[in-house]
């Protein structure tokens, strides 16, 4: 799975966008990773839990978790840390 955001009607988006960004996670510089699909992060990282809601809108993240770098939403497979979808602030 990867871009399952990119399907998302508009107000989906904006309703993903302020789910997450609402949780008050710390956020990560901009340059502490590449942002690119298929890009394996370091293990160090905390990776936190999607919102229920958040699977409610796109159920193909049940499984991923995210980090976010300043206003970007970078969703991870936690088995691999492989980023799987970078939702772009």
């Amino acid at each position: 799975m990867r871009g399952a955001y990119g399907r998302l009607g508009a107000p989906q988006r904006t309703e993903f966008r302020q789910n997450v960004l609402r949780r008050g996670i710390p956020r990560l510089a901009a340059g502490a990773f590449a942002l690119t699909v298929g890009t394996a992060i370091a293990r160090n990282y905390t990776l936190y839990d999607l919102p229920p809601d958040i699977v409610r809108i796109v159920p193909e993240y049940e499984d991923y978790r995210y980090v976010l770098v300043d206003d970007d939403i970078v969703i991870v497979d936690p088995d691999t840390y492989e980023i799987v979808d970078v939702i772009r602030g």
